[in-house]
This record gives C-alpha cells, structure tokens and sequence, in this order.
C-alpha cells in the first residue's frame, strides 16, 4: 500500500490465474511500513498451496523481519518466525526475498543493519511452530 494510510499489506484472491481479481482487502494479521517483501509457494498439502511470506511485520519501522507459513493459500498464516529483530535500531531489516531450496528448506535474503549488510539464511520452515 504505497499511499500509506492503512499500514497492511493488501491480499487478492484469484481463481482465473489473475486475469480478475476475486476479492482484495487489507489483512490486519500483515502489518507492514510500506517496504518490499516476498511471497513464495513452497508446496502443496490436502490439495492447497503451502505459501510463504518474509516482510517487515511492523506498522511504522522497516523491522521485525518474520516469515509466516500458510497452509491454506494465504487466508491465515497460523505459523511464525523472526528472523531479524532489534529493539534499538529503525529501519534494523527491510527489503527481503524468499528461494524453495528443497521441500524443506528455504533461503532467506535480506537487507540488514539499516541497509549496511546483505545477508543469507536458510531455515527448515517444516520445523517452525
């Protein structure tokens, strides 16, 4: 959301591929201070897409780096994690990409230290709770 005056990320839903949109709404469970993120499908139970979803979880400060874990394309996201957090710091970790390594692992790239490092970390998203 560019305009910033609601500080979620916007979720649409598609059954034609994205041709048209179903429905398209601010999710309050995706806070978010305007900054770039990632979403990534990294496999399929009972028929739905597992997805993951890597942002700055923070309303205000591009902080709080955390990856979510959907198991029913994106409606919830039941499952959590911080990857980089710092109380003291603003802007502590921003723009962020996702990679599938295997059917258990993924690589995590983001931008840390108020944009002074680049780094790389690989977490079993199986293993989250």
């Amino acid at each position: 959301n560019q305009k910033g005056d609601i500080r979620s990320r916007i979720v649409a839903f598609s059954s034609n591929g994205g041709v048209t949109w179903d429905s398209t709404y601010f999710d309050p469970d995706l806070p978010d201070p305007i900054c770039q993120g990632s979403i990534l499908n990294i496999g399929k139970k009972d028929g739905k897409n597992i997805l993951a979803f890597l942002n700055a979880a923070d309303q205000k400060l591009r902080n709080n780096l955390t990856l979510r874990i959907s198991y029913d394309e994106g409606k919830t996201w039941p499952v959590h994690k911080v990857i980089a957090f710092d109380p003291d710091k603003e802007d502590y970790a921003a723009y962020s990409d996702l990679v599938k390594i295997d059917e258990q692992t993924i690589g995590i790239l983001f931008e840390l230290d108020h944009y002074q490092k680049i780094q790389f970390e690989v977490v079993n998203w199986k293993k989250i709770k």
